[in-house]
């Protein structure tokens, strides 16, 4: 060990070179920048930070003063590292997630600069106003894996009409909710017959809270109730020193979670609910700024009674067909109504039967 912090402290960081550290990929080589900056003993402070997104460009995010000591693109990979003053800053962009790393002699100096890098990150994202930013999980075998992608996510006012008035009030309020510091519960459970509009409601709210909180949409939820590690990792457990930082809020969403949610979940599945909960108000989640949406098209009577315990839940909505009266209103004067209620799925297939010209008939609709 001590060879080696002698060698990041004297030798040439270069590659095929004699007497330099071997570095194979410039990743390594942009790490070891930071990391001689460490072992060198009077830059001792580090902080990293991310940021999804597609880095533009990155004109505007080297400071004045700063000395680039590194630029590199190579197979869509971004590494940028400057010399600031007494710090050190690595920037690394690739897969639609921008790493920002700094190590300096000063604590604070260290911390601005890592805060104006990550908002120059960000002002440099392009993002439409009909897009949200999304973190994807997906446990690949004995890792975790995280990718970014941009969604589309309507804003709550154009989309209000598609829900029962008793459902829409309820979004409403949870979806103009800005901070939940003083708020009980971190459990979202939104329930309901298939085709209520449960996905567009999950858009929605992302957008409505993208300024405040990150969504991370979890692909595989069986995985997440049966694999403690997997829970912790996407509920950020594990995300290291926060202080000093204004962390966003992290929002977890699990949809279709039926048979994980059912009055005998425990039997069937051991302590994965437990887990799950616990994250919620328990000890794992003390702490954390993380919220928990889960969906089930399940009646609420057939779930289990621990996630609906009075104080667990921050929001229970259940999505219901419109009414028949609604329906009319939503399909207009020239589409006949159903003359019954409707889910928003069933409301779609009328319109799209009326665009077609096929005929309306009075059956009860499918989910679609």
């Amino acid at each position: 060990m001590v060879d080696v912090l002698q060698d990041l402290l004297t030798a040439p960081l270069a590659a095929d070179r004699p007497g330099t550290v071997e570095l194979t990929t410039v990743d390594q080589l942009g790490s070891a920048h930071v990391l001689r900056a460490l072992a060198g003993g009077d830059r001792p402070y580090h902080r990293t930070g991310e940021q999804p997104g597609v880095l533009g460009s990155t004109e505007g995010l080297v400071p004045a003063d700063g000395r680039v000591l590194l630029d590199s693109v190579d197979d869509g990979t971004r590494t940028l590292v400057v010399e600031v003053d007494r710090s050190v800053l690595l920037l690394s962009a690739r897969r639609q997630l921008t790493t920002v790393e700094v190590a300096g002699a000063d604590l604070g100096e260290v911390t601005a600069l890592l805060e104006a890098t990550l908002q120059g990150v960000r002002d440099s994202l392009d993002h439409p106003a009909d897009q949200v930013r999304m973190r994807l999980w997906a446990h690949r075998g004995n890792y975790a894996e995280m990718s970014t992608r941009s969604v589309e996510a309507p804003d709550w006012a154009e989309v209000r009409g598609n829900y029962a008035g008793t459902t829409a009030a309820s979004l409403g309020t949870l979806l103009g909710t800005s901070d939940l510091s003083t708020r009980a519960g971190r459990l979202v459970l939104w329930h309901g017959r298939p085709g209520t509009g449960k996905t567009t409601a999950v858009r929605a709210l992302s957008q409505a809270w993208s300024p405040w909180c990150e969504t991370h949409y979890v692909a595989d939820p069986e995985k997440l109730f049966a694999d403690p590690g997997y829970l912790l990792e996407v509920a950020g457990v594990d995300g290291g020193d926060e202080e000093e930082l204004d962390h966003p809020w992290r929002l977890v969403v699990a949809e279709d979670c039926d048979e994980y949610l059912h009055a005998d979940a425990k039997q069937r599945a051991g302590a994965s609910l437990g887990r799950l909960l616990n994250l919620c108000d328990g000890i794992l989640g003390h702490g954390l700024q993380v919220v928990v949406l889960l969906t089930t098209n399940e009646e609420v009577g057939r779930l289990h009674p621990a996630i609906t315990r009075p104080g667990r839940c921050l929001d229970r909505t259940e999505f219901l067909p419109l009414s028949a009266r609604e329906a009319a209103a939503w399909l207009g004067p020239d589409t006949t109504p159903p003359g019954r209620e409707a889910t928003l799925a069933e409301l779609y297939a009328v319109r799209e039967q009326r665009t077609l010209g096929v005929t309306d008939h009075d059956t009860p609709g499918g989910y679609l």
